[in-house]
């Protein structure tokens, strides 16, 4: 089980993910995650990962398939502060090239004051 507790700001939606992502929980996690990324006038979502228990490939494989929906509506999903096991899923299966990335809020703040 999951919860997905959102930080909103006008150039960013920040959505702090705790818990497991699993199997199960996919159907639940896409609906949650797919409301802000498809969100009217939202263009860019940070996902924290920081707090995540474990996620398996379904959890990956919704990432992926949100990520895709969202960039044909002009929004990009980008990752925080991966947990060392997600990062290591994403090497293993092969996509860490897929997503942004950022390492820490600062990091992903201060993107965004260079960008604006």
């Amino acid at each position: 089980m999951f919860t997905l507790e959102p930080k909103l700001s006008k150039k960013i939606t920040v959505l702090r993910l705790t818990g497991d992502v699993l199997i199960n929980d996919t159907r639940e996690f896409s609906r949650q995650l797919d409301s802000y990324l498809l969100a009217p006038d939202t263009r860019e979502v940070a996902l924290d990962l920081s707090r995540v228990g474990r996620m398996d490939n379904a959890g990956l494989g919704v990432l992926v398939s949100s990520s895709t929906k969202s960039r044909s509506r002009g929004c990009r999903l980008v990752l925080l502060a991966p947990a060392p096991h997600v990062t290591q899923l994403l090497q293993q299966v092969g996509i860490e090239e897929f997503f942004p990335m950022y390492e820490n809020e600062d990091e992903l703040q201060s993107h965004y004051s260079l960008t604006s």
